[in-house]
């Protein structure tokens, strides 16, 4: 059995005992808000990643940030993007979705090989879109509701949906992929940090916004999740 399939199980057995504590949980919450019956709960762990961030994870991105050059950071981040390209393929077809079948798989084939893995995104600059689709969207596709929202340890806003497609998700990154346990750990770290400086932005404005950070959080989560599902259109009840 290889090192990456047992990372994997371990990851899913991760991820299935969230599911049944927020599946044990609905019934125990009931002051909870509507969508988030484990509020409680996720407020805790939403306080310890906010912990671990602050005195571990942010300095290390910050450091990153002003230490690396732009060009370079750059680079990196294309090369992380045309590796979730790839995996947005695989939604795609699940969901039969052509047109931006034929746009990830373009931008994949375009700045894997004239873009040099992905270090350059020559598709960008010709117009080529992201399909920017997940298998989390798939299952809202086919009408798998989203379920109860989530806080994970160390990984943030989920929904129940989300997290379960964490696991079947990530046995077609390319990354994790990687036979090279050192390499693949460590593009994984950097990946982390590329994606926690890339929330610097936002981080900001929801700084400045929100008065319980808790609250504006799950509602843009939950609203820019549903959104994706939707492909930008409006709920039919509405």
């Amino acid at each position: 059995m290889s090192r990456t399939f047992t990372a994997s199980r371990v990851r899913f057995g991760a991820i299935a005992s969230v599911g049944v504590l927020a599946l044990s949980g609905c019934a125990s919450f009931r002051a909870a808000a509507p969508g988030d019956p484990l509020e409680p709960v996720n407020r805790g762990v939403y306080s310890f990643n906010n912990t671990f961030d602050h005195y571990l994870f942010k300095p290390i991105a910050k450091g990153y940030d002003a230490v690396v050059p732009n060009l370079v950071k750059t680079g990196v981040s294309n090369v992380f993007q045309n590796a979730a390209d790839a995996q947005s393929v695989v939604s795609d077809l699940l969901q039969l979705k052509g047109a931006k079948l034929g746009d990830d798989l373009g931008r994949v084939v375009i700045n894997t090989t004239l873009g040099f893995g992905g270090i350059f995104d020559h598709a960008s600059a010709l117009g080529i879109e992201r399909g920017n689709e997940d298998l989390g969207q798939t299952l809202g596709y086919w009408g798998i509701g989203a379920g109860p929202y989530l806080v994970i340890p160390f990984l943030g806003p989920s929904s129940l949906r989300d997290a379960i497609a964490r696991y079947p998700e990530g046995l077609y990154d390319p990354i994790s992929r990687l036979s090279s346990v050192p390499v693949r750990n460590s593009l994984m770290g950097v990946r982390a940090v590329d994606a926690r400086v890339g929330l610097f932005p936002a981080e900001a404005l929801m700084n400045n916004a929100a008065l319980d950070r808790y609250t504006f959080l799950r509602s843009a989560f939950l609203q820019r999740r549903q959104s994706l599902v939707l492909d930008g259109k409006r709920p039919k009840d509405e």
